[in-house]
């Protein structure tokens, strides 16, 4: 009788996973969709939907009986837009999980390895001391990437004794002592540059952006987040039990260290990649990973399916709002993540039935 209704109660989570994961898939493809045709020229839904059709078929399906510049409009500028949201949220949400898996810190977001601020202090430094002549207009993006890749190697170097260590506390004081001097670093190269345009491209870039995208910019996070995903939805049992403590995860035949230093690695290569793309948006890896734990408990199968979900959506309004808050100015969209993800994170964190891992 009990492992009959052990086996009912299983059979229920797993339809309402499903319900949830379909459901935000849809949600997730009529965001996009929106998304496209909401800007300073607003773009019928329909339009945009038969556009899509006929540029990835290759074909006219669609007689195109809308003006060429829509179409311009939208497969040059805002679909890759609109990917590259997608891709930075899920992304972002991914690693917030695992961050959280490895510090067992419900803090924990992908920027506590200080990836941030090193690729911060690397695109600032380019900007402002002047770019990378091979690189032409990817100097910047370059900029990022190598300092968000030094960030990460000081970090993990010094916070784990080169693998040697598993403390999470020495990983994330190591994280926050980098993060702040590449932010003191940072915040000289602003105070030292020659004019106000370079000052405000240098403060614009650090709060993150999507303004950057292109097709050309896409497959290598594309690349980046499907292999992580993948190495995590395959590990995902070994989060589960990580998650009982060190001790509990070697008595069952857990090689902590060598999980640890690959889902570090792993967090810090796709983080470098989005952060040297889109900028520094916050708040995203964060709270994602809770909003998905009162809907799914500790299960990471479930966490890493339905974050990747909910990030993408989540950062691609986030965009929207950014682009026309005030129009045609376009605000950082690190500022919109943070004014939401903070009350939002604040209202969460104060209900009387939550914690940390959910409701199993």
């Amino acid at each position: 009788m009990e492992m009959s209704i052990q086996k009912t109660k299983s059979l229920s989570k797993n339809k309402g996973f499903l319900f949830w994961t379909i459901g935000l898939s849809i949600v997730l493809v009529l965001t996009m969709i929106i998304a496209i045709a909401i800007g300073s020229t607003y773009i019928d839904p329909d339009i945009v939907y038969k556009v899509f059709v006929n540029k990835v078929t290759n074909s006219t399906m669609f007689d195109p009986t809308w003006n060429d510049m829509f179409e311009n409009i939208i497969w040059e500028i805002r679909l890759p837009r609109v990917i590259l949201g997608a891709l930075c949220g899920a992304g972002l949400a991914l690693c917030g999980v695992l961050m959280q898996c490895v510090t067992k810190n419900p803090i924990a977001e992908p920027y506590i390895l200080g990836i941030s601020s090193g690729a911060s202090c690397g695109a600032v430094a380019v900007i402002v001391m002047g770019g990378i002549s091979f690189l032409g207009i990817n100097s910047i993006t370059a900029g990022a990437f190598f300092g968000s890749m030094i960030s990460g190697i000081l970090v993990f170097s010094i916070g784990t004794c080169m693998g040697k260590s598993t403390s999470t506390t020495r990983l994330v004081l190591s994280g926050m002592a980098i993060s702040t001097i590449f932010s003191a670093l940072t915040n000289l190269l602003i105070y030292s540059a020659e004019n106000s345009n370079q000052a405000k491209s240098a403060l614009f870039w650090t709060i993150g952006s999507l303004g950057g995208a292109k097709w050309e910019v896409l497959l290598t996070p594309l690349i980046a987040l499907i292999l992580v995903a993948i190495v995590s939805f395959i590990m995902s049992k070994t989060l589960d039990i990580m998650l009982l403590g060190d001790d509990n995860a070697i008595i069952l035949g857990i090689n902590i260290k060598l999980v640890k230093t690959v889902l570090l690695i792993m967090s810090t290569l796709l983080t470098s990649t989005l952060v040297a793309i889109t900028g520094a948006i916050g708040f995203i890896g964060l709270v994602v990973p809770h909003i998905c734990r009162t809907i799914a408990g500790s299960d990471h199968k479930k966490l890493i399916v339905l974050s990747s979900l909910i990030g993408a959506i989540f950062l691609i309004w986030s965009d929207v709002a950014a682009r026309g808050m005030f129009p045609p100015t376009e605000i950082p969209i690190g500022i919109i993540t943070s004014l939401v993800g903070g009350p939002f994170f604040l209202w969460l964190i104060s209900r009387k039935n939550y914690s940390f891992g959910g409701n199993n």
